[in-house]
């Protein structure tokens, strides 16, 4: 599928705010079942700018100002082929041959370098009733036991905007039994970590499907993947494997490495805005 993606975020400042420094990561990225055409990523007011690719791989434009103003607008523009996980690994619960078991997953030659995917943190801490529960699903293949896993918290959460905070941990969102994606994502990082995959954060865009062509009002989403040789991406919010409507745009240990937009300022209150456009164009 290609897709068109406009992103649109940023801050209205209750007064002129002097100076501010920020990063975005908003950029999608060309790999394995993706393929970027065009990117663009427009500051108004007009900034200083330049672009890194961050330890995680998530590519980042940082940027500053230094003359009064009460509105920063960042515009994120692409154009992006995505293809689907055609391998129904997950309904027909084959593992492909060549996945790792537990003992090479559980071989200091792969915890070393996979450390910071297998660190449970106060944002992802699952509560003792989940690891109790996804302990018991840890008998199997690991890629298995990670779907099972992501199942659980699939069946377990609702979805519902407004019920949970940025800073929400995950035990706070089991507890409650409601959230929106980043919720999902990191109750469930939790759970696959506390079972012994490395795991990481996922961030991009959802197109919900429908339009047939035209413009819809897209969705920033997250995902986790897990790892057992390969890296084996899921939408525990939606519960499926990743289809062509998934585009890809950063990774990390949670959301707070993946923010699309963060920084610090020189004023007064601030209030965020953001909007997502998506046309199916091929």
């Amino acid at each position: 599928m290609r897709l068109s993606i406009d992103h649109q975020t940023g801050f209205r400042y209750d007064s002129p705010v002097r100076s501010s420094f920020n990063e975005a990561r908003m950029t999608p990225l060309t790999r394995d079942g993706q393929t970027v055409w065009t990117n663009r990523i427009t500051i108004e007011p007009t900034a200083w700018s330049f672009s890194y690719v961050d330890y995680w791989g998530t590519t980042v434009t940082t940027f500053e100002l230094h003359e009064p103003h009460e509105r920063l607008t960042v515009h994120a523009q692409a154009v992006v082929d995505t293809r689907a996980d055609e391998i129904a690994w997950d309904t027909e619960r084959r593992p492909p041959r060549n996945d790792l078991g537990w003992a090479a997953l559980r071989d200091r030659g792969v915890i070393d370098p996979m450390t910071d995917f297998l660190a449970v943190t106060d944002r992802t801490t699952p509560p003792p009733a989940l690891a109790a529960e996804v302990a018991a699903v840890a008998g199997q293949a690991p890629r298995l036991a990670g779907l099972d896993v992501c199942r659980i918290v699939h069946d377990h959460l609702r979805y519902k905007r407004g019920s949970t905070t940025v800073n929400s941990t995950a035990a706070e969102v089991w507890e409650l039994g409601t959230g929106v994606c980043q919720d999902f994502t990191h109750v469930a990082l939790g759970a696959l970590r506390s079972i012994g995959l490395p795991a990481r954060y996922v961030s991009g865009y959802l197109h919900p499907g429908g339009s047939a062509g035209g413009t819809v009002t897209g969705e920033s989403h997250s995902w986790v993947e897990w790892w057992c040789g390969t890296w084996v991406s899921y939408d525990p919010t939606q519960g499926q494997r990743l289809t062509d409507r998934y585009v890809r745009v950063g990774q990390g240990r949670d959301y707070g490495d993946v923010a699309p937009l963060r920084g610090t300022y020189s004023g007064g209150e601030s209030e965020m805005f953001v909007s997502v456009s998506m046309t199916e164009l091929g």
